[in-house]
Formats: C-alpha cells, structure tokens, sequence
C-alpha cells in the first residue's frame, strides 16, 4: 500500500505518489503530442498531468487509443497557448489541440456536485438527478473524486516521472477490480451511461465489479431510458465494435442493462427456451469481435440483424395472420419495430436500410430456388450478406443446412446476363460461386 492512502470517499490531504520504480510506465509510449502539451503548461506555471484512460491503458498493457491531459489552467488559457486549437462542449467545456490528424483533449480540473454547488449557475440536472451541466472548476483533488472509476483517476506527471493517485486507484489497478468512486446509486444517477462503462470496463479488463459498484445496476438500469438516444447509440458502438462485443452483451444481459437498450432483443432472448436465437446473437458477435475496427459499420449491421431477426420475424407472423404476403409483412414487421427502437437507441439510416435490407431477404431466401424471382435476387447488392446470415441461421438450427447450400449453388449455376456494348446482343457467364464476407 502507498501513504497516504486515499480510498474513495476519503478526505486525505494528498495524493499517494506511485515512483517509477515501482509503476514501471514508459514515457516513450506516450503520445508526444501529449507530452508537449504538458510540457508547454508546466511551463507557463499550471499544472498538468496526462490522466484517465491512456495511463490505465499503459499500466495494463494494452496499447491506448488516445492521451488526455488534465491541468488547472482555464479553457481559454490553453485555447491562447495552442494556436491551433478550439473550445468545445456545452456540459464539459473542452480544448482539443489539434497536431495533424492527431487530437490531444485537454480539461480543466472540476470539482464535484455536492452540497451548495447545486445552486451554482453552471449546475444544471433533470428531476431524476442526471447531469446536464457542471462546469464548476476545482483543484486537482476536487478533479479526482469527480470520475468515475478509480482506475480512470491517475495522473502521471510527464516531468517528475510519477504517478500521483487520490483515489486508491493504483492499487485497485493491480488487485484487479473495478471500483466506482463514491456512493454508487449517486453517481449512475448522475450519469446513468457509467452503468454501461462499468460493463466496458469489466469487460475489457477481465477484472471483476466490486460489489458495491455492481449492486444497483439491476435496479437503476430503466435510468438509461433518460439518456439521449443518440448518445447511447455512441455508447453502444464503443460495446460492440472494439473486440469484445461477445463479452460486453454477457455483461449487459446478466446485469439487467440491454432490455432498456433494445427491448425487443432482450424479450426475445428471454423467451429463448432452446437457446437457439441465444446463439445466433453469439455468433454474430464472435463475427464482430474477429473483425478489424474499419469494417465498424459492416459489423453493427450484422450484429444489429441478430439482434432484431427474432422479434422482427414474430412480428411478421402476426401480420401473415392477418393476410399480408411474407415480404411484405416482414416489411411492415421492421417499420414498426425500428421506428420504436429509436426511442431507445438512436441507429442512423446508414445502418438501418442494411439490416431492413438482410432481415427483407431472409424471407425471400427461405422460400428456395423455385420461386419465380430467384434469379433476380442474385443480383441484389445484398445477395452475398444475406446468404452469409442464412448460413449462420442454418448453423444454429433456425434455417435447413440445405437450403443455404442450393442457394450458392444456384447462385454458382445460374448465367449473369451482360450487354455487350454498341449491340442488341446479351452476353451470358456463368456466376462464380458467392464469397463468403462474414
């Protein structure tokens, strides 16, 4: 243990200071453009530390995203310093310094929310305690109690070569847990989108929630419910696309948190008695996780048509039951069920005309190669996709095995006609058999 200690909660005058001897952290892995931007403001007398995310990254191994700098002087100090940078943010004011295509974020030391600061002009909340503006800056100590996870609250000071910890996050780092910094309830009702980065974190980490941070998130998962839909579909693109997507939706399941994410998913899964929809979302995400970050929008399709194939082809049956054509039903299925899901998680059209696109061809794909149009559909741009998505459906027993493999055998067997140019004449190819994309 380093002195002095201060848990969260505690009201040590300092900070535990970690030497490098024993964190063993590397400036050379550090960002030199954070570097500079510290250097440049110890410089002019204020403080300034690299924090959060890139420290905790360094300290377990695993190369960071990005750096981000903490230090006392005041937005419009840093925007004087660093030409070419920009005030950002209405609930955090921010400054990102720009260094090619690098960006290096830089804030203010704040202070927390506690007791008279509610009253403060810049304090602003809803009615169920949720943060919407606390541009209040404090000191240092004041900028530490006020994250959110004690692994996120350790500043390395890029000159003394040091880590300074007022948390007890240092030591939580190297037991192993994930721990959020003062009263739980309080703080996901702050900000009910930590409940989903407890998840990201347990998640990424391998390191197990302690109790007392893991105890509400049953209880307070409907608060998510008041977060902008659009902020979670960000929140939702950081759980599902970085590599541990499968890991990310077994945390949000066992803790209550997807049904207020996509409602109609988690009904469905619940009534998965056989486990079968269960693993054709498993799938999708393993899929995901094997595949690189450029592919981010490819991978939320497929995740996202897992997600939805359930519920949308429930919804279908019941409009067959009142006389629509397959297609069409499954049409009218997914209108109504992704113009609800927005309410919830806010999916961009980029990403919804796909999945509508795949799930639409599921049903035709599921009436064989007898079927009039057969041929036409081979020239779909969706074609390919969605003979993937037959083939994980068949591979957990929700399609005939059978039937994905006289599709691509139709598909390698059926001419592609082609014009040829300056003639009335159609030349005729033979199709090659579709690749595989997931």
């Amino acid at each position: 243990m380093h002195e002095p200690i201060n848990h969260p909660g505690s009201e040590a005058a300092g900070p535990a200071v970690i030497p490098r001897t024993e964190h063993r952290l590397d400036p050379g892995q550090i960002s030199p453009s954070a570097l500079h931007v510290v250097g440049r403001l110890v410089d002019q007398g204020f403080a300034g530390y690299v924090v959060g995310g890139g420290v905790r990254d360094l300290l377990l191994g695993i190369p960071p995203k990005d750096f981000d700098v903490a230090t006392s002087a005041r937005p419009e100090d840093v925007r004087r310093l660093f030409r070419h940078s920009r005030i950002i943010g209405r609930r955090f004011r921010l400054v990102h310094v720009f260094f090619g295509q690098e960006i290096v974020e830089v804030a203010t030391f704040r202070r927390g929310n506690a007791g008279t600061e509610r009253t403060h002009p810049q304090f602003e909340t809803t009615a169920s305690g949720r943060l919407l503006r606390d541009n209040l800056y404090g000191s240092e100590r004041e900028d530490a109690f006020r994250r959110d996870f004690t692994l996120n609250a350790l500043y390395f000071d890029a000159v003394q070569g040091t880590i300074r910890d007022w948390v007890g996050g240092f030591d939580d780092l190297r037991d192993g847990i994930i721990r959020l910094i003062g009263d739980p309830e309080a703080r996901y009702r702050e900000d009910p989108v930590r409940m989903l980065r407890a998840v990201r974190f347990q998640a990424k980490t391998g390191f197990p929630l302690e109790a007392a941070t893991a105890a509400p998130l049953r209880r307070l998962a409907a608060l998510l419910t008041t977060v902008p839909p659009a902020r979670l579909f960000e929140e939702v693109g950081k759980l599902l696309l970085f590599g541990q997507a499968l890991r990310n939706f077994t945390g949000l399941v066992d803790q209550g948190l997807l049904k207020p994410l996509f409602p109609w998913t988690a009904e469905w899964l619940e009534a998965d008695i056989e486990g079968m929809h269960r693993a054709l979302v498993e799938r999708v995400l393993r899929i995901a996780d094997e595949t690189p970050r450029e592919r981010g929008d490819q991978s939320l399709i497929l995740i996202l048509s897992g997600f939805f194939w359930g519920a949308a082809r429930q919804y279908m049956r019941w409009h067959e039951n009142e006389g629509m054509d397959s297609v069409v039903a499954m049409h009218r299925a997914l209108h109504i069920l992704m113009r609800e899901q927005q309410k919830h998680v806010s999916i961009p059209r980029r990403i919804v005309d796909p999945v509508e696109s795949l799930l639409v061809h599921q049903i035709r794909l599921d009436q064989g190669t007898a079927q009039p149009a057969a041929s036409r559909l081979l020239h779909h741009p969706a074609f390919a996709a969605s003979l993937d998505f037959l083939r994980l459906r068949a591979q957990v027993g929700d399609a005939s095995a059978d039937l994905e493999t006289g599709w691509r055998d139709y598909a390698a067997s059926t001419p592609v006609e082609t014009s040829v140019p300056g003639s009335d004449h159609v030349r005729r190819r033979r199709r090659r058999r579709p690749r595989r994309i997931i």
